[in-house]
């Protein structure tokens, strides 16, 4: 692998606040403050080649393609859809605008590059409602929707076909800072600056339109239901990792189970927003930090194959430590499928500085020799973005596989994989962007992604219990489910399902060989009239003369007498 800086003028000196490789890996947009979107070919160079100092280069070929002119301030996001037809981009000035390239050269007017560039982009949509700038945007699997987040406190899914807005999320009290779109289409999940998660699910109608429910879970406390605390004691929690478990597993959603309901006790959500619960004897821990982080992003992700969320901008404590401080440890929650709507399966971190932006490769690779984390029969690498500093994870280890640093004088404000997940590529306030080139296999065998829709045939596996991780180890490490490695000999208690016992006068214990299990009696069928009978009624008083049956007069007994002398 080499990194370094790409130090040439990505938009003349401004800050760069996002960059996205679209998904056939011929382009790289880059938007910044300039009020510009750029469009840029990365592509990796035949042979490695070194500079005048001996030192090695990046072996990558970049080539300035066009530059996009329609928003009057800062551009804050850029995303390619999925099938590579368009390119949303949106910022300060409240707009989305959707970009269409063009098969006739055209001359923007007041372009300073005019002469340079190589395609043209005219924009097809200009999409108003937020009231406020638009921080984040996700593209919908199908690229027909997209969805925005604002810092008026809200939410919008676009309609691309009907070139407007067709739901508006209410449900946050701040900041909405990142939204990201179930790559399986089922879910959406919005990440906001009132230290909350939510997640919406919906569904799409026989006219084609889609239809969103109410926040089906709001993640934002974490309770611990072993761990009691004083009356007088502040609230208090270690993080919360669990037994790994096949994140691609049966979607929690479709059990109808009553562990829905008692698994957690955090607060699911109506569509009006959920008051801060009052403190009670379970150890209280909040999740993620408040509106005084400094970052205008909060970039959640989904996997590739539906099966993992990650959300930056987490805080952990120490599970030893009864002090209820902000200040705690930086990190960054993981959610599996199969418990989207309960409770977090585990953390990545304890990073120095706070995390704010997580980006999936596309690519899939083989297993390496060694157990897997999440026990899936394929990795996946991700990378988590600091405001300083960026790492590296797949998932078959814990730890990450390495961690970059002090390439920036400021905070990072984006990062993208390209589309065979060699090139990694990151912007920062500071108006550079640097990038990451990795060796054919550095990062592992590419294999075929798997079936990851929603109907694939999947092994319902039962929803894990809160543990206690162990101890932290200083320095670069990370924290994930307890014993990562013996997942080979871990064992998974199942529900078993109560036979109900016939109970009657009748009833006699079962013998050795008709009791199948020692922890369920099963009544012989000997003893068993299945036919209903009818309770003779039991005569509480008896007469003892049955003339006494007849009804009789009572005679009235006078009390008092009034008598004159």
């Amino acid at each position: 692998m080499l990194a370094k800086t790409i130090e040439i003028n990505w938009h003349d000196t401004k800050a760069v606040y996002s960059v996205d490789f679209s998904t056939d890996g011929q382009r790289l947009a880059t938007a910044g403050a300039d009020a510009s979107v750029r469009i840029w070919s990365i592509q990796r160079a035949p042979e490695k080649k070194t500079n005048h100092h001996g030192q090695p280069q990046l072996p990558l070929q970049i080539d300035f393609l066009s530059e996009l002119k329609r928003h009057t301030s800062p551009v804050n996001v850029v995303r390619f859809s999925p099938n590579c037809q368009h390119l949303a981009t949106a910022g300060d000035d409240t707009g989305v605008v959707i970009w269409q390239l063009s098969n006739q050269r055209e001359h923007a007017f007041g372009s300073d590059h005019d002469d340079f560039e190589k395609e043209t982009w005219k924009p097809l949509q200009l999409l108003y409602g937020h009231t406020k700038e638009i921080y984040d945007l996700a593209w919908s699997p199908c690229s027909q929707y997209l969805v925005t987040a604002s810092i008026d406190n809200t939410a919008r899914v676009w309609s691309i076909p009907q070139k407007s807005c067709i739901h508006v999320i209410r449900d946050h009290t701040h900041y909405v800072q990142g939204v990201t779109w179930d790559p399986l289409g089922k879910y959406v999940a919005t990440q906001s600056s009132d230290r909350s998660v939510n997640v919406y699910q919906y569904r799409k109608l026989a006219n084609g339109t889609l239809e969103f429910d109410a926040c089906c879970k709001r993640h934002t406390y974490l309770y611990d239901h072993k761990k009691k605390l004083p009356t007088t004691a502040a609230p208090s929690l270690a993080p919360a990792t669990t037994t790994p478990a096949n994140p691609l597993t049966m979607d929690a959603s479709d059990k109808a189970t009553t562990e829905d309901t008692a698994m957690e006790t955090e607060d699911e959500v109506t569509p009006t927003p959920a008051p801060v619960p009052a403190r009670t004897s379970h150890a209280l821990h909040r999740l993620y930090h408040d509106e005084n982080l400094v970052s205008f992003f909060r970039r959640l992700a989904f996997s590739p194959d539906g099966g993992l969320l990650v959300t930056p901008a987490g805080i952990c404590k120490d599970q030893e430590s009864d002090c209820y401080d902000d200040d705690s440890q930086h990190c960054s929650y993981v959610y599996a499928r199969n418990s989207l709507r309960k409770h977090p399966i585990g953390f990545m971190g304890q990073h120095i500085k706070p995390s704010i932006s997580v980006r999936w490769s596309p690519q899939f690779y083989a297993l390496r020799p060694g157990p897997s984390v999440f026990q899936l029969t394929y990795r996946m690498v991700y990378a988590i973005a600091t405001q300083d500093s960026l790492y590296i994870y797949d998932t078959q280890q814990a730890s990450p596989l390495c961690a970059l640093t002090g390439f920036h004088y400021a905070p990072i404000t984006d990062l993208s994989w390209s589309s065979d997940g060699t090139i990694l590529t990151f912007s920062s306030a500071d108006g550079y962007c640097s990038a990451a080139v990795f060796d054919e296999n550095e990062l592992g065998v590419a294999t075929a992604p798997p079936m990851c829709h929603e109907d694939a045939p999947m092994t319902a596996l039962d929803s894990p219990a809160v543990t206690h991780p162990p101890a932290s180890p200083p320095g670069l490490s990370t924290v994930f489910p307890s014993h990562p490695t013996n997942t080979a000999t871990s064992t998974t208690t199942k529900i078993k399902r109560i036979t109900p016992t016939f109970v009657s006068p009748h009833w006699t214990p079962p013998t050795a060989s008709a009791a199948t299990d020692p922890t369920v009696h099963q009544p012989t069928s000997s003893t068993i009239n299945p036919a209903k009978k009818r309770i003779q009624p039991t005569l509480v008083f008896q007469p003892s003369n049955p003339s006494d049956k007849k009804k009789r007069r009572i005679v009235p007994i006078l009390i008092s007498s009034n008598t004159s002398s």
